[in-house]
């Protein structure tokens, strides 16, 4: 197999590859402020929409192994092209839906995009030489930031003006233009791996027991903690990946494969995706809703407000990405793992302690704080890419790939369930006066409490802390220097 790289077909593919991030992102980003407005829309309260979160990464969880593995079979390029076919059809269908649960169904559809990113990592990791990858995965992360970044004011605008459901409209030509482009110009990987096989079992109980676990978080305000069906689902879910942990030991072809865990990088990248995921989806959420409650628990904005504040958090992804890719270079792995693990980790646990409610803290100090907390996940997102990739032979990097954002998107599906469980658990009660008929009377809200936010960061501050000493762990890789066939 030829090592020879064409550096002008490589930027041809970047420039190809890397407005996927921002469409993908921009599609979930315009999404984030508008959750309060949802769950009005569809009746519903702060723990139940977070399925509309849950439900699209439980739905990824599910199809990125398989199409890694399917990738590694048949050429990460076709099966990125049928995904990406398939995920403009769902974000096609999200603007019309009727109903939550079939927005819910629409948003499990749409989650199977989710392994677009495996694939364009994997096919990035194949046509760059090694000093030029972690630029390149910079680069393609940096354009999450970019697509937050102008989801924000263009989505709220439209989510304010004219409904959130437009913002899915508007998003369907640029989805079928990359489409169209990553079909006629991305070539088909170099390396494939026709005698592997797809854990569809393995697939099957992973993503069932994750759907039951989730849904015990997501009702437990409802049911009680302490209840029957919350003892029954989580016992039940918990069952289920117990067997799914002794099926993978036993398959030929594992859905998660226990060989490659073997190897210290990948299990360490892996079990640092996991919490990675929990806590800043875990963040993500609780940061949306105290923007948009009204005081005294929050800041009482708009969506479109909301998207405003949160363009400096956006921004910063595409500062630490980039930051991360020249870092990696200079100094190694395991010091930019351990870095952004420790940005992560303060500035949430300063969140935390600065109080979660807006009536004892300023917005600027909220989005300050945010900010350097994004910083942190956003070069811990570029370093463990680069370490994972790194790490396995090539032949294999579709299955490596969609294992690792197995393991962020099980950390991030428990994030917002949690997130929303704690939201509607703790709560405070507000009496505000209201006009009816020409006689003043009262309404009694009841809206989370500071304590439920404080718990919320105080938990993604503990989840960054857990990746510092899971970074140290790691087995540093210096790129500087690295020979062109490695």
């Amino acid at each position: 197999m030829s090592e020879e790289y064409d550096p002008k077909y490589a930027r041809r593919a970047l420039l190809i590859l890397a407005p996927i991030a921002i469409a993908v992102m921009y599609t979930e980003g315009m999404l984030i402020p508008s959750l309060p407005t949802i769950a009005q829309d569809f009746n519903v309260n702060s723990a139940t929409v977070s399925w509309v979160l849950t439900a699209y990464l439980i739905s990824g969880v599910v199809a990125n192994p398989i199409l890694g593995k399917l990738g590694d079979i048949y050429g990460k390029k076709r099966i990125l092209v049928y995904v990406m076919v398939l995920y403009t059809v769902a974000v096609s269908l999200n603007g019309f839906a009727p109903n939550f649960p079939l927005f819910v169904l629409f948003r499990m559809i749409q989650g199977i995009g989710l392994g677009m990113f495996p694939l364009a990592f994997s096919l990035i990791r194949e046509e760059f030489p090694p000093n030029l990858v972690p630029r390149a995965q910079g680069i393609v992360s940096a354009m999450f930031g970019v697509g937050s970044a102008i989801s924000l004011p263009i989505g709220g605008t439209v989510a304010q003006d004219i409904g959130w459901q437009y913002n899915y409209h508007l998003v369907i030509p640029f989805v079928v233009l990359l489409t169209f482009l990553t079909y006629k110009y991305v070539r088909e990987s170099r390396y494939v791996n026709p005698k592997t096989k797809v854990d569809f079992v393995g697939t099957g109980l992973l993503g069932a027991s994750l759907a039951l676990m989730t849904l015990a978080f997501s009702e437990s305000p409802t049911w009680g903690w302490t209840s029957l069906y919350f003892a029954t689902t989580m016992g039940l879910g918990l069952a289920l990946f117990a067997a799914f942990t002794a099926y993978e030991t036993r398959v030929q072809y594992p859905l998660i494969s226990l060989r490659l865990l073997r190897e210290k990088n990948v299990f360490a990248a892996n079990l640092a995706a996991f919490v990675a995921g929990f806590g800043i989806f875990m963040a993500y959420q609780a940061i949306t809703y105290l923007l948009e409650l009204p005081n005294p628990t929050g800041f009482g904005l708009d969506i479109l407000s909301t998207g405003i504040a949160m363009l400096p958090v956006a921004l910063m992804q595409m500062v630490g990405a980039l930051f991360a890719s020249r870092l990696i270079v200079n100094s190694g792995t395991k010091f930019v793992i351990v870095l952004s693990s420790l940005f992560l980790a303060v500035f949430y646990l300063v969140l935390s302690f600065a109080s979660g409610g807006g009536s004892s803290m300023g917005l600027a100090t909220l989005e300050v704080l945010a900010s350097l907390a994004t910083l942190g996940a956003a070069m811990l997102n570029v370093v463990l890419i680069n370490i994972l990739t790194f790490s396995v032979e090539r032949r294999v990097l579709g299955v490596a790939t969609g294992m690792n954002t197995v393991f962020r998107l099980m950390g991030g599906t428990f994030g917002p369930s949690i997130a929303g469980s704690l939201l509607s658990t703790y709560y405070t009660s507000i009496v505000i006066p209201v006009q009816m008929g020409g006689y003043q009377t009262y309404m009694v809200y009841q809206l989370p409490s500071d304590l439920a936010f404080q718990l919320t960061f105080l938990l993604s501050g503990i989840a960054g802390l857990m990746m510092t000493f899971i970074g140290a762990m790691t087995r540093d890789i210096r790129i500087k220097g690295m020979r062109i066939n490695q």
